[in-house]
């Protein structure tokens, strides 16, 4: 890798980074579970990416649960994930039930394929 193509590296990935998204291969998009929250909380996808939840946290067990599925993972313990691959285009909420009084949610929109 030459010095332009690794600055051209660097840059896409602190942009990642920046966003609070990271991909992670194909179409899987990360959002990391820490500080209560999640991160990035609202995600535009498009249709067949699949989602990785991770948790990030030191001690803290998160789940994640999409109430007007009734769909969700288990409890997630630290760098435990979980995910879902979203194949029709919507919008998807969802929440981490043991931290519900915390406010900690996020919602995925999925949009048609370019």
């Amino acid at each position: 890798m030459n010095k332009r193509q690794r600055r051209s590296s660097m840059a896409l990935l602190a942009a990642a980074l920046l966003s609070g998204a990271a991909q992670a291969g194909g179409n899987v998009v990360e959002v990391e579970m820490r500080d209560y929250g999640f991160h990035p909380a609202e995600l535009e996808v498009e249709v067949g990416t699949t989602v990785r939840w991770v948790n990030a946290e030191k001690r803290t067990s998160h789940d994640v649960y999409f109430a007007d599925e009734d769909l969700g993972s288990e409890r997630l313990f630290p760098e435990e994930n979980w995910e879902r691959t979203f194949d029709e285009p919507g919008t998807y909420p969802y929440h981490c039930r043991p931290h519900e009084s915390r406010d900690m949610e996020g919602v995925v929109v999925v949009v048609p394929a370019e």
